[in-house]
């Protein structure tokens, strides 16, 4: 073991004061246990972005969304088809609902809202120009599924959103 010495200013000194009764050990064990936590956290950003997983905690963590399997997600929609007129309505009341979550979050112009959305893995999103999009869906049998909550979510938007439904991908222009 090397021993090493620092010198800390006042917020770290006090980041040590806080965190020193929580994990009950020495200052040491806890710089060290901190430097765990750098390495793990360096090691996750290689995967996926930290501003991505506070995206993925915020869906998961109040446990209003849950993590579904894309074989899942196929076989949801292919038994569905397309005779639900009661499923739909929902799912588009539902797009109405998320705006307004999302407006509360801060998250209000139409980029932002199909970046945040993104992380569902509905889709990989292309940004076509500042005014047009294009979302390649994950499973081509949710393509009515993303195209109706859209069309609620963006239905009292300020400007005019345009959305079209082609095959395996949804193109969504600002008029």
């Amino acid at each position: 073991m090397e021993r090493l010495s620092i010198s800390l200013d006042d917020e770290s000194q006090d980041i040590i004061k806080k965190y020193l009764p929580k994990y009950k050990g020495s200052k040491a064990n806890l710089v060290r246990r901190a430097l765990e936590y750098l390495k793990n956290h360096e090691e996750i950003q290689k995967k996926v972005s930290f501003e991505d997983i506070e995206i993925y905690i915020d869906y998961l963590a109040s446990m209003e969304h849950v993590i579904v399997d894309i074989a899942h997600w196929k076989a949801i929609f292919s038994e569905i088809g397309e005779d639900s007129e009661e499923f739909w309505d929902e799912v588009y009341k539902i797009g109405e609902e998320h705006r307004k979550e999302y407006y509360d979050k801060g998250i209000k112009n139409i980029q932002q809202i199909l970046e945040y959305v993104e992380k569902t893995n509905w889709y990989k999103l292309n940004i076509d120009s500042e005014n047009s999009y294009t979302l390649i869906l994950s499973v081509s049998e949710a393509s009515k599924f993303v195209t109706t909550f859209f069309k609620g979510l963006f239905k009292h938007y300020t400007r005019d959103v345009e959305i079209v439904e082609e095959h395996k991908k949804i193109r969504i222009n600002i008029r």
